[in-house]
């Protein structure tokens, strides 16, 4: 599992459905998600959702009681080095790990509309997401 390393405390950190269902319903267009990265909020709501899925899996595989950070504290704990460097870094290591490492973009990007389609949200013919009613 991917670790997100913020003001040296680590992190698990796990992309997974849950992330991708919370993260259409937030953007609408998950192609943004590299973008959204730049922006300290995003980036705190991105890196907690991970943060936070990771917390639940190590905790479940390793009968653990850890609690995840808050999204307040995710967002103290970002620096502006981590939005340039390694935190970054760390999201995409958990996006390909998720997908496949072997996988480029283009084919993460197919494997995203076509599990969103497959788990009831659905992709428009111009490639952007959007939730189905």
């Amino acid at each position: 599992m991917v670790e997100i390393v913020l003001r040296g405390h680590k992190y698990p950190a796990l992309f997974d459905l849950q992330n991708v269902k919370e993260l259409q319903e937030h953007f609408s267009d998950l192609s943004l998600l590299a973008e959204k990265l730049h922006d300290p909020e995003e980036a705190a709501y991105i890196t907690w959702l991970l943060i936070r899925e990771g917390v639940e899996l190590d905790n479940e595989e390793h009968h653990r009681e850890n609690e995840a950070p808050s999204l307040e504290m995710v967002k103290r704990l970002i620096t502006f080095a981590d939005l340039q460097g390694d935190l970054v870094a760390s999201v995409e290591e958990a996006f390909m790990e998720f997908y496949g490492k072997n996988g480029s973009g283009r084919q993460a990007l197919q494997a995203m509309k076509t599990m969103l389609n497959e788990s009831g949200l659905m992709t428009s013919q111009t490639g952007t997401s959007t939730a189905t009613a």
